[in-house]
């Protein structure tokens, strides 16, 4: 979460000057690159079967095609501090598609924990766009929506696969597209000189969100549960806003902590939680597993 915590920061830093489809197809090809030497280095079965490339490829369009695309389109239009707010949402999204596609079954209280995270970035929303939502929200929400996606997804197959081999599929599988449109984009662009600071957030955006922070979360997904251990995303608006006033100079009110406070409380309260799985989803692992097994 430390990594994914500079995201928008460095993606603030950096989309003025690459654009958010350079920006986003770069991160694909760089990690896919990273993903490709993992994949020779892991010793073991690292060939997902046909019936897991499903999973794999809704992981890669989740987190790596649509949250940093949507998240680059915000930060256009609204201050790295306002978007970091915002996805803290990100819990809420990855908790109901951890019920509806991983048989996760929270109790009452992460619920309760939960809604009130949610009621508390809806209000700092309202109040950031002086009683409207603005436009900038839509793409976080979409963000959301992707990232949620993709941590479910992701976090199902890491199940079997583990958290590094779905990852490194999964940018593997996208490398090929993003290289077409990367180079139609870069082409189309009218590039002026890029400052270093630029290439900083780039270099950030790239290796350490796209790939690093992204092993080290789908491996916790898979071991503590996605619901329960999605709900760590909470902190990541606290994190955020540090960096953003540290790296962007952005000023950080009240309403910034008091909101980011609310949701880390929420957070202690949903990790507290057991989360139950329901038989189904028990027999269909068990299945997948012993299937896994089999020659």
């Amino acid at each position: 979460m430390l990594a994914f915590s500079g995201t928008l920061p460095a993606t603030r830093i950096a989309v003025p000057f690459f654009g958010p489809t350079v920006l986003t197809c770069s991160r694909i090809l760089i990690a896919a690159g990273l993903s490709a030497i993992t994949l020779l280095l892991i010793s073991g079965r690292c060939v997902p079967r046909r019936d897991q490339f499903v999973g794999i490829a809704w992981t890669g369009i989740g987190i790596a095609v649509g949250y940093p695309l949507f998240v680059a389109l915000a930060v256009e239009g609204v201050p790295a501090s306002h978007g970091a707010v915002v996805i803290g949402l990100t819990p809420a999204a990855t908790a109901i598609f951890s019920v509806l596609r991983a048989g996760e079954r929270p109790p009452l209280r992460f619920w309760l924990a939960c809604g009130t995270g949610v009621l508390a970035v809806g209000l700092f929303a309202l109040w950031e766009g002086g009683g409207r939502i603005v436009p900038a929200d839509g793409w976080l929400a979409a963000a959301i929506l992707s990232a949620g996606i993709g941590y479910v997804e992701g976090g199902r197959v890491s199940r079997e696969l583990g958290g590094t081999v779905t990852l490194c599929w999964a940018m593997i599988l996208l490398a090929p597209l993003a290289g077409g449109i990367l180079i139609g984009a870069a082409l189309s662009r009218a590039w002026s000189p890029v400052p270093w600071e630029a290439w900083t957030g780039f270099g950030y955006a790239c290796v350490i969100s796209m790939f690093l922070g992204s092993v080290a979360w789908y491996k916790g997904l898979a071991a503590g549960g996605i619901a329960r251990i999605g709900q760590i995303n909470l902190i990541q608006p606290l994190c955020a806003l540090i960096w953003s006033a540290l790296l962007l100079g952005e000023k950080v009110s009240w309403p910034f902590f008091a909101t980011s406070i609310v949701v880390l409380f929420s957070m202690a309260i949903c990790l507290r939680s057991r989360v139950r799985v329901t038989d189904r989803d028990r027999r269909v692992d068990a299945g997948e597993q012993e299937n896994a097994g089999r020659p």
